[in-house]
């Protein structure tokens, strides 16, 4: 087998002294940002929200709803939407994504670092793996606070590798800084992540002065940020909102069992293929080798494989589980997996996983075109049913199957071959998830339409909005933040309490809960129209002028 520490510079004279950090942040941005819905939607319409009543209502310790404090979150990746929509004037997807957007950018480029303090030819690679994760990919073009997360454990394990490699010690100075900055943006979560990865790190190496400092600095940290998280709560919203915090934040995660213990395990297969797949493929291939860390490459993985155990075995211990919580391994698994393209594996499940994706890569531009050209033709002859943006999808994909072919015939193999295919398809990944799966959860998810049929009644008589058994976190929320001026809504929890108000109200409720009104307030009530908040069929009623 080749020898790791010794790669094949004739292939990559290229690449020598020259850094595509600056590129590839760029890269991200323009990525991660072209193409935005128009409107909010799903998870996207909490966090807009709590944008939207910062814009209104200037900075807070905790992001509100309806003018009430919310305790699951810091207002911290609030803030940041807050600062860019200041320039913009208003909050809209752009303002609000464009945070995300810049965060997950710099994780590209952190992860291209770490890789490339190694081979700026893995570091790469693994950037091309990243975007071509779903997972990683959406989560990227929506409001999230887990990039923060990822971001700061990602650069946490670049300093304490960089600073080992480079004999910098200086570098660990910023270590707690960036624990601080993890627990500002997503609470204990954001701390606890990455110092389990750096804590893992030193163990690892039995650097047990390190260690302990770290874990102590952390500990004393944790501390000191959750005492003044309470605080901030309590001058805020009164020491009933600081107990809500604890709850939210730490005891209802640690006690609410809602998957197995293995989910991270099983979800991460599907949920953040294609990284962590080929991940395991690689730990499984070259288990011996990383475990006994036979030269540098293989030390790296090792550390690697710890970042990713470390966090998925610690986040499965609170019952409480959602598959972005353990977005943070996403770069490790990144780095792991595109190792398949570092080193010249012949004849083994490894080698024959790296040739068939680069089959798959070389022909999967063709295959799009034919595809949306065959569900075109299909679309207009009425068989199917499908709102994609076809002409633009098309363009993409043939002009990445000329690509296609321009490679074959410049390059045989190698490095370059490799690189053109692995990246051609990821930006055919990303035309796909732009133009065809974006455009179909947006349009099956659209609120304002209905929003506006609501405002265009107001516009006709005035009356106020109140929801009938939708939960004011729930479609409520998604209501909310698609409207362009604030309002204080109503809840009525039961029909009795349709009847009790005198002046004009709008009602909104589920199509099924109007239907089953009780007939002694079904007689007094008419539907105005209907349409749909996210996916769910909504109507618009009011109480009979005669009644009232």
């Amino acid at each position: 087998m080749k020898k790791l520490d010794s790669y094949d510079e004739n292939q990559n004279i290229f690449m020598q002294n020259k850094d595509y950090s600056l590129l590839i942040f760029l890269t991200g941005i323009v990525a991660f940002t072209i193409g935005l819905a128009a409107e909010f939607t799903g998870f996207d319409c909490r966090a807009a929200m709590f944008a939207q009543e910062m814009f209104r209502n200037g900075p807070t310790f905790f992001p509100t709803t309806y003018g009430q404090p919310y305790p699951d979150y810091t207002a911290a990746s609030t803030f940041m939407i807050y600062l860019v929509s200041l320039i913009f004037g208003k909050v809209t997807p752009l303002t609000a994504t464009l945070p995300t957007a810049i965060v997950s950018s710099l994780v590209l480029v952190i992860t291209y670092r770490i890789g490339a303090i190694r081979s700026k030819k893995w570091g790469l690679f693994a950037v091309l793996l990243l975007l071509f994760t779903k997972g990683f990919f959406s989560l990227s073009r929506r409001i999230s606070q887990d990039q923060y997360t990822t971001l700061v454990t990602a650069l946490s394990f670049y300093l304490i590798y960089s600073s080992t490699v480079y004999h910098k010690q200086k570098r660990l100075w910023f270590i707690p800084l960036l624990f601080v900055v993890g627990f500002i943006f997503r609470g204990p979560i954001g701390l606890v992540i990455p110092t389990a990865v750096v804590c893992i790190y030193y163990l690892f190496n039995r650097d047990f002065k390190l260690f302990a400092l770290m874990a102590s600095a952390a500990s004393i940290l944790l501390i000191i940020c959750f005492k003044g998280l309470l605080v901030a709560a309590a001058y805020q919203g009164q020491e009933t909102f600081a107990h809500d915090v604890w709850v939210w934040q730490v005891s209802s995660r640690m006690g609410q069992i809602t998957h197995w213990v293995g989910y991270y395990f099983s979800e991460s297969f599907t949920k953040y293929a294609i990284v962590y797949p080929f991940a395991v493929i690689v730990i499984i291939a070259r288990f011996k080798e990383i475990f006994k860390c036979k030269n540098s490459d293989y030390r790296l993985i090792a550390y690697l494989v710890l970042w990713m155990l470390v966090v998925v075995l610690g986040m499965s211990v609170p019952g409480c589980k959602k598959i972005r919580y353990i977005l943070p391994i996403i770069p490790a698994a990144a780095l792991v997996a595109s190792y398949m393209f570092v080193e010249p594996f012949r004849d083994d499940i490894v080698f024959g996983t790296k040739k068939w994706f680069l089959v798959f890569c070389s022909w999967f531009p063709l295959g799009t075109t034919i595809a949306i050209l065959v569900t075109w033709v299909m679309n207009k002859q009425g068989f199917i049913h499908f709102e994609v943006n076809y002409l633009a999808v098309a363009v993409c994909s043939a002009l990445l199957t000329i690509s296609v072919y321009i490679v074959r015939r410049k390059y045989k193999e190698g490095f370059p071959c490799e690189f053109a295919f692995v990246a051609i398809a990821a930006v055919m990944f990303i035309v796909i998830k732009i133009g065809i799966t974006d455009v179909r959860n947006f349009n099956r998810n659209r609120t304002r339409p209905f929003v506006q049929k609501v405002i265009s009644l107001q516009k006709q008589q005035p009356g106020e909005i109140a929801f009938y058994k939708i939960g004011s976190d729930s479609d409520a929320i998604k209501f909310m933040a698609n409207l362009d001026k604030p309002i204080l809504p109503k809840f009525a929890n039961s029909p009795e309490t349709i009847l009790s108000y005198n002046e004009p109200v709008y009602f909104i409720s589920t199509n099924k809960d109007f239907i089953d009104l009780p007939e002694y307030v079904a007689h007094h009530v008419r539907e105005l129209d209907h349409g749909k908040i996210d996916n769910t069929e909504c109507v618009i009623f009011k109480i009979e002028e005669s009644f009232q």
